[in-house]
C-alpha cells in the first residue's frame, strides 16, 4: 500500500490505527433483529485516508458511529490504537455533514470547544490561532457564525474537530451540503491540512470522485441482495500521489468502475 506524500513524509505523533476486526451490526426491530452490517474487516494505518462509499443504507453511517462508539456493535471488534471502543475515545475527533456551531459563540470559541479539557488557557488560545490560521480564518476569529459563509463555517467546523490533536478523525459527508465549487475548495484544504498533520481519517461519502482524489483506499460496501446486510465488496487501491489531477487518467478509469459496481451509469457527451 502506498501512502500520500503527506504520511511518507512522516506520520502525526498522535496517529493511530483504526482496526474493523470481523464487524457486526444488528438492530432489534419487531419480531426478531435486523443486520445492518456483516463481517467488516479492514485498517485504516496511521496517517492513512480511508473514504467508504456505497448506495443509500448499506450502512456507512453506522460503520463510522462504530468507530466513534456512538454505537454498540454486536459483533467482532472496533479498535483504535491496541484500545477496543467501548465508548467515546478522547483519540477521536467527529466531523459532520452541517458544520453544527453554536451561534451565540465567534468563530474562535466555537473551535475551541474542541480542545481537551483541561487545556490551560493560553495555549488553548495558542492551538486555536494555529488552527484558524491553518483553514484560512485568522481574520474572521472574532465573527458569529451567521456572519461568515457555509463554506467558512465548514471550514471552522473542521478546525474544531482537529482542536483535540485527533489520533483519528472521521468524516461523515463533510462536503455534502455545499455548492461544488466550495466542495472543490474544502477537499483541497483537508488535503493541505491533513500534510501538515498527517491524522488516519476515515471518510464516509457519496461521491466517487471525491473518494478517489482524496483517499488512500475506498471501501465500497454494498449487498448482495435487498435483505442482506452489507459487506465489503471491494476495496480499491488509490497509487496515485497527492496532489491528484482530478482528470487523471487512472482515476477516471476507476471512476467508471466504482460507477458501475453502484449500478450508476454514465452519460457520454
Amino acid at each position: 500500500m502506498t501512502l500520500n506524500s503527506a504520511t511518507s513524509a512522516g506520520v502525526s505523533s498522535a496517529a493511530v490505527p483504526l482496526v474493523f476486526d470481523t464487524v457486526g451490526q444488528s438492530f432489534a426491530v419487531p419480531g426478531g433483529t435486523h443486520e445492518v452490517l456483516h463481517e467488516v474487516t479492514f485498517t485504516a494505518e496511521p496517517g492513512e485516508i480511508i473514504s467508504v462509499i456505497g448506495s443509500s443504507g448499506c450502512g456507512k453511517s453506522t460503520l463510522l458511529r462504530a468507530a466513534a462508539g456512538l454505537n454498540r456493535i454486536t459483533a467482532g471488534t472496533v479498535r483504535i490504537g491496541e484500545k477496543a471502543v467501548t465508548g467515546l475515545d478522547p483519540r477521536v475527533a467527529i466531523g459532520f455533514q452541517e458544520p453544527r456551531l453554536l451561534p451565540w459563540r465567534t468563530v474562535a470559541d466555537n473551535v475551541a470547544l474542541g480542545l481537551p479539557q483541561g487545556t490551560k488557557k493560553s495555549e488553548g488560545a495558542a492551538s486555536v490561532a494555529r488552527l484558524l490560521d491553518l483553514v484560512g480564518l485568522s481574520e474572521y476569529a472574532d465573527h458569529r457564525p451567521k456572519e461568515i459563509s457555509g463554506g467558512m463555517a465548514q471550514r471552522v467546523s473542521l478546525a474544531r474537530a482537529l482542536a483535540r490533536t485527533p489520533g483519528v478523525l472521521l468524516l461523515d459527508e463533510p462536503f455534502g451540503a455545499l455548492d461544488a465549487l466550495t466542495r472543490i475548495n474544502m477537499q483541497d484544504l483537508l488535503l493541505d491540512v491533513h500534510r501538515q498533520d498527517p491524522t488516519t481519517i476515515l471518510l464516509v461519502t457519496h461521491d466517487v470522485e471525491e473518494a478517489l482524489y482524496l483517499s488512500n483506499r475506498v471501501i465500497v460496501l454494498g449487498k448482495d441482495t435487498p435483505e442482506a446486510p452489507a459487506t465489503i465488496q471491494r476495496i480499491v487501491t488509490v497509487d496515485c500521489a497527492h496532489p491528484r489531477d482530478r482528470a487523471d487518467a487512472e482515476i477516471t478509469a476507476l471512476r467508471s468502475e466504482l460507477l458501475a459496481e453502484l449500478g450508476v451509469e454514465e452519460i457520454a457527451v
